[in-house]
């Protein structure tokens, strides 16, 4: 933590409050517990100016005002709240009498020994700090407002606004702005709705719509495709929104031959194609329930007949880390990782391999 003030040392504290909830409960007596360990404590002032909370806490001793600075610059109020910059203040005192809409107390008559308010701790354990907390509320002691000139008044106002933006103008130029800023595409993403048709784009050139359709289908029935080539994406309809939905789920971000797919909902409408180049299908599904399993890096590849020469035709199209024969027609084949499981799938489902139909199922 940086211990430089911008201006020299002050008996009068200027404290920056930030990170406080709404039901804080911040008072003069917990700021008066807080700090007046450090040394008696004259008047304590809290104000708001703009987003944070400020106050200024005035000592009898400017030692007491260094030090207290000191410890407790950087440090909170209670635990994960009321997070402190402290400064020196530029007021010479605090006049309480003359400030509009502030929360001031005078305590030049409280004894530190005999107050039925304050009991001084020197700890600055969490869970104590949390427990004393708890012990305040938001009462507080207003003093009442005297006849005073307007020119008195305008000037005590004018140094409190002064302290209090320079300070601000400080704290804003230290603290970066952690704003996300949200391009037209996400926001459009976030206020998708789920819906039976989805669009993914980024599709790589040597992708057909049939390896498409291999994929997709491993997680739901599907009733459309269009594949607008030219613009590398692809609109599927399921038969149902749950379809969709976990589709999406499963594939949105995935990279499928050096391309990362990214998986958006569309309106329902028809799918039409709009130029020669299109490929538009549509497909009837039966009316069983649909198995659907998760991604995974190993599969089941059915309907082997030579189990050597389609290990060999496999190993050219897919990155295999392991391949076991579990039965007369059954392989059980270990991929690198999940896109080269999707390649499997998109080349080799429903592939006719000497008069018989391969089949992948996901392990």
């Amino acid at each position: 933590m940086n211990n430089n003030s911008r201006d020299p040392p002050s008996k009068i504290l200027l404290l920056v409050i930030t990170q406080l909830s709404p039901t804080f409960p911040l008072c003069n007596d917990l700021l008066f517990e807080q700090f007046g360990k450090y040394g008696d404590i004259k008047k304590i002032l809290i104000f708001e100016r703009g987003k944070a909370n400020k106050a200024f806490v005035e000592y009898y001793d400017i030692k007491h005002a260094i030090e207290a600075r000191k410890d407790k610059i950087g440090k909170y109020l209670a635990e994960g709240e009321g997070k402190l910059t402290i400064h020196f203040s530029r007021l010479k005192n605090l006049d309480l009498e003359v400030v509009d809409k502030s929360r001031g107390t005078d305590y030049t008559q409280t004894s530190i020994t005999n107050s039925d308010v304050v009991k001084h701790s020197n700890t600055d354990d969490p869970n104590i700090l949390r427990q004393q907390l708890d012990q305040f509320t938001r009462t507080f002691t207003q003093t009442p407002q005297r006849n005073m000139s307007p020119q008195r008044n305008e000037e005590i106002n004018n140094l409190l606004n002064s302290d209090s933006e320079d300070e601000a103008q400080d704290f804003l130029k230290q603290k970066p702005n952690t704003t996300p800023v949200i391009s037209e595409d996400v926001e459009n993403m976030i206020a998708q709705k789920p819906s039976k048709i989805i669009k993914i784009q980024s599709i790589d050139e040597r992708v057909t719509a049939k390896m498409l359709y291999n994929i997709f289908n491993k997680f739901g029935n599907i009733e459309e495709i269009l594949y607008e080539k030219q613009f590398k994406r692809v609109f599927i309809r399921y038969q149902t929104v749950e379809f969709a939905q976990i589709a999406k789920e499963y594939l949105n971000n995935i990279t499928f031959f050096d391309q990362q797919w990214r998986i958006t909902y569309i309106p329902l409408y028809q799918l039409q194609p709009t130029t020669i180049q299109d490929e538009y299908m549509i497909y009837y599904n039966p009316n069983g329930p649909k198995v659907i399993a998760p991604l995974s890096k190993t599969i089941i590849l059915s309907g082997v007949s030579e189990p050597m020469e389609i290990s060999e035709m496999i190993r050219l199209v897919v990155k295999v880390t392991e391949i076991k024969i579990i039965s007369s027609d059954s392989l059980e084949i270990s991929m690198l990782n999940i896109p080269e499981t999707l390649k499997i799938i998109a080349v080799f489902s429903d592939y006719e391999f000497k008069n018989q139909k391969l089949v992948i199922s996901l392990k």
